[in-house]
């Protein structure tokens, strides 16, 4: 009986023996200056993807972000292959409202450049001037310590080939949510610097000169994006990866929150985002990302977990949007988006027309599945769907492929 239980010991620890022995082998990634200087090497966007990357991105899928142009058009952008080093973001576009979708129209994958690195965050963002813009960051593994942010741009995001800048480099950090325009011109880009205990290990002595950054941060421009520049930023205690958001009050007051590990964290700065007062909780909140948007009424838009604003939910389901007339003091009306579990990352757009767009990722590595609802004002006062088009749980796309509607293109 006992060489039987050390023969089936035996049987059963081979495999996780031959996986160690295996790891064993794998060699030690060295820390070299090349290696670290490879973040600052210009990305470039991979136009006509298919079929390259026709089966490879299916299988997973990470919301990153939704905007609408001035004529309409829906850009939209997640990551592909991984929440990890491995990642890569992908871009469509819809020319009627999310019903159909274009195939991937590019990738950013610095893999493709032979590059040991990956992009898995972006922010597309429509300026006063109706210039398409998307914010996205590249990182040595999952995390090197610093990061590097850039942006491209495209000045007619309505054409029938648009045309995308060169990427141009920021600074430190990802910028995981679209920018604001304060009263007085400046532009306000929100910019997460991560703290030091999401960095990989081979990299854990690297970039102290950075810590006094690992924050919430803000970059400004008054410029029109032309340049950026660090103006200042929070370090939230017990706070995780950020992600946080920024709206200007109607007093002059920035407004920031900020994600944490059991509520969402707000700060103010009445100095432009130089400063910023201590924290507090904003609201209870599961860990994971809520946003907040100035709409064109003036009114604020929340979306998060949960359709009690003083309770977090048991995990990222129940995807309501909340409205507020006076400045985050109240909130008179809340919309129930998506009640499933597995539901989360979510980014705010509005048309011109008015129609507002909640972008956001079901089921990552299961149905992968990349959903928008499309909703407005009176909706959400409502508590209910009573506008004309309005409609939730919108498919982009899935494991299956591309939502291309009744067109088939």
């Amino acid at each position: 009986m006992k060489h039987t239980l050390s023969l089936l010991t035996a049987v059963l620890l081979a495999p996780l023996a031959a996986l160690h022995a295996a790891d064993a082998l794998k060699p030690a990634v060295k820390v070299t200056q090349e290696l670290l200087n490879s973040i600052h090497v210009t990305p470039k966007l991979i136009f006509d993807p298919m079929p390259a990357y026709g089966q490879k991105y299916l299988p997973f899928a990470m919301a990153a972000s939704m905007e609408s142009t001035k004529k309409g058009r829906l850009w939209t952008c997640w990551a592909g292959g991984q929440d990890g080093p491995n990642a890569y973001l992908l871009a469509s576009y819809s020319d009627d409202q999310g019903k159909s979708w274009r195939d991937p129209v590019f990738v950013i994958d610095p893999q493709a450049q032979g590059l040991k690195m990956g992009t898995r965050l972006g922010s597309f963002w429509c300026d006063p001037k109706g210039r398409l813009w998307l914010f996205f960051h590249q990182s040595v593994g999952m995390f090197d310590g610093s990061c590097s942010n850039w942006f491209v741009r495209c000045d007619d995001p309505d054409a029938d080939k648009p045309v995308w800048t060169q990427p141009v480099y920021i600074g430190f950090g990802a910028s995981i949510n679209k920018p604001i325009v304060r009263k007085n011109g400046e532009w306000i880009l929100p910019v997460s610097l991560w703290e030091r205990w999401h960095i990989d290990k081979p990299f854990a002595d690297c970039y102290h000169e950075l810590d006094a950054v690992r924050g919430s941060n803000v970059f400004v421009s008054d410029d029109e994006g032309g340049h950026w520049r660090y103006r200042g930023g929070i370090i939230y205690k017990d706070s995780c990866f950020n992600e946080h958001t920024v709206a200007e009050l109607n007093d002059g007051r920035l407004w920031m929150l900020s994600r944490g590990m059991k509520e969402t964290f707000q700060s103010f700065s009445a100095d432009g985002g130089k400063t910023w007062e201590p924290q507090s909780i904003a609201f209870p909140h599961v860990n994971s990302k809520a946003v907040i948007r100035r709409l064109q009424s003036g009114n604020l838009l929340v979306i998060r977990h949960g359709q009690d604003m003083t309770k977090a939910t048991d995990g990222r389901k129940e995807l309501t949007a909340f409205l507020s007339t006076d400045d985050g003091k109240t909130w008179s009306g809340k919309l129930l988006l998506d009640e499933r579990a597995n539901v989360s990352y979510p980014d705010i757009a509005q048309s011109p027309n008015g129609d507002i767009y909640v972008h956001y990722d079901r089921e990552r590595t299961g149905a992968a599945e990349i959903l928008f609802a499309r909703f407005r004002e009176e909706d959400v006062q409502a508590g209910k769907l009573i506008s004309q088009h309005a409609a939730l749980k919108n498919l982009v796309k899935s494991k299956l492929g591309m939502n291309h509607g009744s067109s088939g293109k």
